[in-house]
């Protein structure tokens, strides 16, 4: 029998607040359903199963865990007779989505219903909605990202946008810093925030206005720190080439593309992923960038393939035609319908090609970490130690504008500048 208690989990004995659940019990093996609260626990009745006062919005916080739990008893009610067939985790399974729909279908109605003045997970759920519609799933988990992190903050799915002021934004900080997290990665959330806040203001449904706007210029202000340059030596390069790998295994494979993208000026991983037969042309690469903003020209490439490139492209381009992909990396859901399921099979790949390309740096004694990245700055490093204007090497990495150019080798100058200075004074 299916048992269903309304509890905080204080599994984290050093949290302040902690997560509201249902925990469900079946077959003696728990599992806990999030139901969006976090609370101190002078908010929370034990005896009662209610969330006191001191909670903001206790009322209705009340209503909503409860509708919770009928949703939850319903589906124990109606799965009564197949009970002892299933694992506790389908039960959670069930619980879960029913709630989620549940939600969805009240979602227009509270939109209406507040509109004028809306919550963050509402509002922001239209916001993501919009992403994904334009097939622009990167910029749709970042908006969902950001108000995951906002949300566990507050502990609260309740919060208003306006609630957010400048107070709030630097309790945040204190908090992410405090844990041990970068700057840069709140930076990057803040800011998917901050564009919420400004389609709020601009939109007429909402009564948000700039006098609440707690960003700029007398407000709060995103702060970010440069960060290093992910490049190494040339002979770090040469040492990755040495490696002795199977033939066909997937380390080989891996050392493969990053060595592929090095040759062609530091190329994306997403551009070698979507890599076409078509763009090969006799000595020539030539093909158009995927990852650029909107309203920027699409960046076309037409590089000369060097003969390392070129041994490479022999083995993955023989017996295939002009429309295949040149790399294995997506052959098999390249002509997926579904977009969205294209973009996640194309992220976990890139995590995967990170992770192989850690175990090739380590085999090679690299103390920091290897990645995608490392192929594109060494190139851009090796350039400007040779001499190469930043105009040329801007053009070269696909930059638009001279400003993308001249942050992105910031970093570089101390380096080029100390290395002059040991040689005229050696």
């Amino acid at each position: 029998m299916a048992t269903l208690t309304l509890m905080l989990d204080k599994r984290n004995k050093n949290a302040e607040r902690f997560p509201l659940v249902i925990r469900i019990a079946h077959k003696r093996m728990p599992k806990n359903i999030p139901l969006g609260y976090k609370l101190a626990l002078n908010e929370w009745n034990e005896a009662k199963k209610q969330i006191k006062s001191p909670f903001k919005n206790s009322a209705r916080a009340n209503a909503q865990v409860q509708n919770k739990m009928t949703l939850a008893s319903q589906v124990i009610s109606e799965h009564q007779t197949v009970l002892d067939e299933m694992t506790v985790y389908q039960i959670a399974k069930l619980i879960s989505e029913k709630i989620k729909d549940a939600e969805k279908e009240k979602l227009p109605v509270a939109l209406n219903k507040q509109g004028s003045n809306p919550n963050l997970l509402e509002y922001g759920e239209k916001v993501i909605d919009r992403y994904k519609k334009a097939k622009r799933f990167g910029m749709a988990k970042s908006f969902q990202d950001a108000i995951d992190m906002i949300l566990r903050f507050h502990g609260n799915t309740e919060l208003l946008i306006k609630e957010i002021d400048e107070i709030f934004l630097e309790d945040l900080e204190a908090d992410y810093l405090g844990s041990g997290k970068k700057l840069n990665g709140l930076g990057v959330r803040l800011r998917a925030i901050r564009r919420i806040y400004n389609l709020a203001i601009k939109d007429k449904n909402t009564e948000l206005t700039l006098e609440t706007y707690p960003f700029g210029r007398g407000g709060y202000s995103i702060k970010t720190e440069r960060s290093r340059k992910r490049a190494v030596k040339l002979d770090v390069i040469e040492k990755i080439r040495q490696l002795n790998y199977p033939i066909d295994s997937s380390t080989w494979h891996h050392r493969n593309y990053f060595l592929f993208m090095f040759n062609m000026r530091g190329m994306n991983f997403v551009d070698l992923a979507f890599l076409k037969m078509e763009a090969i042309s006799e000595d020539r690469l030539k093909y158009k960038r995927r990852k650029t903003k909107r309203g920027q020209n699409v960046k076309e490439f037409d590089i000369k393939i060097t003969a390392e490139a070129r041994r490479i492209l022999d083995y993955y381009s023989e017996g295939k035609a002009k429309d295949d992909l040149v790399f294995p990396i997506l052959e098999d859901v390249i002509h997926s319908n579904d977009d969205l399921r294209l973009y996640k099979v194309y992220h976990n790949r890139l995590c995967n090609h990170n992770r192989r390309l850690i175990t090739i740096g380590k085999a090679i004694g690299l103390e920091e970490h290897l990645t995608t990245y490392v192929a594109r700055h060494t190139f851009a490093t090796a350039g400007l130690h040779k001499g190469v204007s930043k105009a040329q090497l801007g053009d070269m990495l696909g930059h638009t504008n001279y400003y993308t150019t001249e942050a992105y080798f910031g970093d570089f100058d101390k380096e080029v500048l100390d290395e002059a200075a040991e040689q005229i004074l050696g």
